[in-house]
């Protein structure tokens, strides 16, 4: 009787502690709204496509101006995102997108009334591992010395997102990142899911 009790008590304890620590994506994400909402964070999103989902697609055309890389969808989306953050009072102080066309775009469309600033190591990654951490470490640089009361954007793709964090971000995702704590090479922050 008493390795019955036993045996019942192990179980609901284990269930009452994996229930607090499952967090629900809703609860993630309030949590991340709520960090951007004080300031002082890196939001890491992709950049919208063609097709109207943010996703990692390349576009390496030289003049955007000319060229509509989002369709219909594509730039709906890119509204809603900026709307979702103005919505929430997030202050956005800076913008830094790779010079891809989609990128560009979407940054444009988000948050028209700050201006982007292209920052090349946004770029696709390159194939040389030498080079690719250069690049990650050039992005890492820049969310290290970021101190604002207001967030800074970095447009870009989702194979540099998840070099730099580790996370493999959904299509309508981003990732709340700031400088590293004990033990990192960056510290993440949250998660927000746009849909």
């Amino acid at each position: 009787m008493l390795k019955r009790f036993h045996s019942q008590a192990i179980s609901a304890l284990t269930l009452m502690l994996s229930a607090f620590l499952v967090v629900s994506p809703a609860l993630a994400t309030d949590a991340a709204w709520a960090r951007v909402a004080r300031g002082g964070y890196t939001i890491l999103i992709q950049g919208a496509d063609a097709s109207g989902t943010l996703s990692p697609t390349v576009d390496n055309s030289v003049d955007c101006s000319a060229t509509q890389t989002l369709s219909d969808r594509g730039r709906q989306l890119a509204q809603k995102l900026g709307a979702r953050f103005a919505a929430r009072g997030v202050r956005i102080d800076k913008i830094l997108t790779s010079s891809t066309c989609n990128a560009r775009e979407t940054a444009r469309l988000s948050f028209g009334s700050i201006p982007a600033e292209v920052f090349k190591p946004l770029d696709p990654m390159a194939n040389d591992a030498a080079a690719k951490q250069s690049q990650v470490d050039e992005i890492r640089a820049v969310i290290i010395k970021f101190k604002s009361s207001g967030n800074l954007v970095m447009m870009t793709d989702r194979a540099n997102i998840t070099a730099l964090t580790g996370i493999i971000p959904r299509p309508t995702e981003a990732v709340v990142v700031g400088p590293a704590e004990e033990g990192e090479t960056i510290h993440i922050a949250g998660r927000i899911i746009f849909d």
